[in-house]
């Protein structure tokens, strides 16, 4: 398992991070949600986008989804990661995936059961909370 901290220098190049550029731009053209104000845009996209192709993780939890683009972001990148997707607000959702590989849930993080998370997991925040 990879474990990040702040004193693990980035293995990562630019050279690493551009390759990705061009097929990111043309999946960006396609994104359901043109005007997301309040959430993901571009440049956060590209880096969550990067580290999904770098990673490769076996499982993706998603906390914070407000109206949904991240998870078609995860759902297009890896087509057959599995997904928990973590929202209060399961309301605010303008895209909500049909696939059987993207759970949602409106629990807090903290109240999730983790006991199964494969080793090869990658948890993203994006959920603004304390």
């Amino acid at each position: 398992m990879n474990l990040f901290n702040k004193n693990t220098p980035a293995k990562w190049n630019n050279y690493d991070i551009i390759k990705y550029l061009d097929e990111f731009i043309e999946l960006y053209k396609e994104r359901p949600i043109k005007d997301n104000t309040g959430g993901m845009k571009f440049p956060h996209m590209f880096g969550l986008f990067f580290l999904l192709k770098d990673l490769k993780p076996d499982f993706v939890v998603e906390s914070g989804i407000y109206k949904g683009q991240s998870t078609w972001l995860i759902e297009r990148t890896l087509p057959n990661v599995n997904v928990l997707s973590l929202d209060p607000h399961l309301n605010q959702r303008k895209y909500i995936s049909k696939s059987d590989k993207v759970k949602y849930s409106n629990l807090d993080f903290t109240e999730q059961d983790f006991s199964n998370i494969p080793k090869n997991a990658l948890v993203f925040f994006d959920d603004h909370q304390n």
